[in-house]
């Protein structure tokens, strides 16, 4: 068995939404469900996807989200301790280009973020304080789906610490996770989380949950782009404009009319291909500075520090 057409559609909807059901899957083949449970085997066993995330919606918490480029001239290994060792640190990310690290913070107060700036104080570094972030489909076969994305009700809950324990859980590449499988790990009874996994994914706690492919299998290179605006309208259109920019796979609205880009490439010409198009959404003069970097390594990703709010 190889990526053929059938596994082809399987892994877009998965990359789309990483908990339609066997059922949904079998549904779309016209397969049974054994057929499509071989093929998940199959797909996550040869690595074309790693694991299952579910991306919280920290938008909804009441974080100090803010991300730093920074420049070390010294011992890498040493500052990666460091940096690791702060519970603020959400992910850090090794960099080629300008700048050796990506480092993504959650604060819980300003406090907190000025003790932080205080240890990076000795490098230099840029800093983006992110206002709003979506996550754009992406497609790597341009497949479309034949099954609707569950709507979200985006309404406010009250977080507990089961639903604290669930979120971190899924986070960890258990999105697909059932939630009976959720609550034979975490020892939590199966209706408490049935109820509050239910609740949270309805609520909007998730911005997505989705599939991670595989970067070897595809080969991936994945750039961050800083583009610094001139004026609010022109940081607002590219803002919007990326919302349906093929391979963005993360866009950010950031204080100081700044646009923070991720996105996918799996060949340098698809790589020029991207950047020229983001670059074009805009008239050049329209654009004060842009800062591109590569990630080289992920030291550290997707820890929340969700405990701040119990």
């Amino acid at each position: 068995m190889d990526l053929d057409a059938s596994n082809k559609v399987i892994f877009e909807h998965l990359l789309a939404n990483a908990r339609f059901s066997v059922k949904d899957l079998a549904q779309v083949l016209k397969v049974s469900k054994a057929t499509i449970i071989k093929r998940l085997k199959f797909l996550e066993e040869k690595e074309y996807i790693l694991r299952y995330d579910a991306i919280i919606n920290w938008q909804k918490l009441p974080f100090i989200k803010k991300v730093y480029f920074v420049k070390v001239n010294g011992e890498l290994e040493e500052f990666e301790k460091k940096i690791v060792a702060q519970n603020s640190v959400f992910s850090l990310i090794a960099l080629s280009g300008l700048y050796n690290y990506q480092v993504w913070c959650f604060f819980k107060t300003r406090k907190q973020q000025l003790e932080f700036e205080k240890l990076l104080g000795s490098f230099s570094y840029e800093e983006v304080n992110v206002k709003e972030l979506i996550f754009p489909r992406v497609t790597f076969f341009d497949t479309p789906l034949q099954i609707s994305i569950p709507k979200i009700q985006d309404s406010e809950i009250r977080i507990t610490k089961i639903d604290v324990a669930i979120m971190k859980y899924m986070a960890q590449g258990h999105g697909r996770d059932s939630f009976y499988e959720i609550s034979k790990m975490l020892k939590i009874p199966y209706d408490s989380v049935h109820y509050h996994g239910k609740n949270l994914i309805r609520a909007g706690y998730f911005l997505a949950i989705v599939a991670q492919p595989g970067a070897n299998k595809f080969t991936l290179q994945t750039t961050a782009l800083v583009i610094h605006c001139l004026n609010e309208k022109s940081t607002h259109n590219l803002y919007q404009a990326l919302q349906h920019t093929p391979h963005v796979i993360s866009n950010s609205l950031a204080n100081g009319n700044i646009v923070m880009i991720h996105f996918l490439s799996q060949t340098h010409v698809e790589y020029r291909e991207t950047l020229s198009k983001i670059l074009s959404l805009i008239p050049k003069d329209n654009i004060k500075n842009v800062l591109i970097t590569h990630w080289d390594k992920v030291i550290l990703n997707n820890r929340y520090p969700l405990e701040y709010f119990i």
